[in-house]
């Protein structure tokens, strides 16, 4: 149903997560790609949306027309307010 496009930025956290935070991540993102089904997120403003793990873990996306979404940053509820200042400028920077 999603197409699901990365930053370099995303890539980058991505690798640095352990295996088993891989495969959740992974496990999540194919349950948008095919079903549509999001889980728990939230709009964190200005077109920035994040995915919401009960660890704490974050996921910050947006949403393009034509079922595409963007994976912008990940982190975690403790650095949240940065890590959604972040994906706000990583975001500006990729429209232009």
């Amino acid at each position: 149903m999603y197409t699901i496009l990365t930053t370099d930025e995303f890539e980058d956290w991505l690798e640095n997560q352990n295996l088993k935070s891989q495969t959740q991540i992974e496990n999540r993102l194919n349950k948008v790609r095919e079903y549509g089904h999001f889980g728990v997120i939230k709009n964190v403003n200005d077109s920035v949306w994040e995915f919401k793990w009960k660890s704490g873990r974050r996921i910050y996306y947006t949403y393009i027309e034509e079922f595409k979404i963007i994976l912008i940053l990940g982190g975690n509820k403790n650095g949240q307010s940065y890590d959604i200042a972040q994906a706000k400028k990583i975001l500006k920077k990729n429209q232009r």
